[in-house]
């Protein structure tokens, strides 16, 4: 029996073919995490999934190498495969695409892989509606909005809530979609409105409640995901034109917070670093030239945080003046 649902990825209509009930699980647990309703479906992308142990030979990656992903042009469109034998295929002309993975029961690479996968097929998409995926976080109190930066597990979610607490409000801790209007105005989204959470932020912002019981938001993670309205009611966003710039850079050796300039240039390779660029020429060019025009209409703050900077609620307030 196959499975046929639809999902809503932001502007994104993903129409959806799965053989198992497992596959559709999967796909679904991945679909359903963008859970801020958009009002237009600006493109529509079909996908198929299909099993097969076939060989998989792992191509070159002259489109995008990305963790255990290799991406390919092809005539048609893109190819992608990956260690566990998951693989895909994308027809341009058809909007399709095609997604293969190992058959029998889903252990964790093939997993992974396929999340990998999904990943690609809708990050692809939302390029070809013209917008940049960035992982990154966003506030804003109406006027300000800060786009909030750092690598993964840096501490975008914590300052995030940290600022929440602080009454301003949140598009997202780590996936949001940038572009540049018709007007020259650079504008951001939001995707979804979860936080993955440690468990111990508890000590940190007790309204959180006890995390522990919650699963795992993957293998690779001690964080939860909870949905933001469950804990701070009417503190979501669903846009926001960024003002500024924040690079988050955690630091025992500062007591409280510490703010510093960002220079230009900073403030771009910071942003950058919040994207994934293909190095196919046409498609990279767009996203920095996005990119970019977004940095240089921003106002960039370094912010060192201390071990013990959230234990006050007025620890962010350097901060909220500076970006208000």
């Amino acid at each position: 029996m196959v499975h046929s649902d639809t999902y809503r990825c932001g502007p994104i209509e993903m129409r959806v073919a799965t053989p198992t009930e497992a596959l559709r699980e999967q796909v679904g647990y991945n679909f359903n995490l963008y859970n801020v309703p958009w009002p237009e479906t600006e493109i529509s992308i079909r996908l198929d999934v299909t099993e097969s142990n076939a060989p998989c030979t792992m191509l070159s990656g002259n489109y995008l190498t990305a963790q255990r992903t290799h991406v390919d042009v092809t005539g048609t469109g893109l190819a992608a495969t990956s260690p566990s034998g998951a693989r895909a295929v994308f027809s341009r002309k058809d909007c399709r695409w095609t997604l293969t993975v190992p058959g029998g029961p889903l252990d964790i690479w093939p997993i992974t892989d396929m999340e990998h996968l999904l990943s690609l097929v809708v990050s692809t998409a939302w390029r070809q509606a013209g917008w940049v995926p960035v992982h990154a976080g966003a506030v804003t109190n109406g006027k300000a909005c800060a786009i909030l930066c750092a690598t993964s597990g840096g501490g975008k979610t914590t300052l995030t809530a940290a600022m929440i607490r602080r009454n301003w409000k949140t598009l997202g801790d780590d996936k949001l979609l940038l572009r540049q209007r018709a007007d020259g105005i650079m504008e951001i989204k939001a995707l979804v409105h979860a936080f993955n959470l440690y468990p111990h932020a508890r000590k940190w912002f007790p309204e959180v409640g006890d995390l522990e019981p919650l699963p795992r938001y993957s293998v690779w993670t001690e964080k939860r995901k909870v949905c933001i309205e469950d804990i701070w009611p009417g503190k979501t966003a669903l846009q926001g034109s960024p003002t500024h710039l924040v690079s988050i850079f955690q630091d025992k050796t500062v007591d409280g917070i510490k703010l510093t300039p960002l220079s230009a240039n900073d403030a771009l390779s910071t942003l950058l670093r919040q994207t994934v660029i293909p190095t196919h020429r046409h498609t990279a060019q767009y996203l920095v030239d996005t990119i970019a025009k977004t940095a240089n209409s921003l106002t960039g703050i370094a912010v060192r945080i201390g071990t013990d900077a959230y234990c006050s609620p007025d620890a962010m307030i350097p901060l909220e003046n500076a970006l208000s």
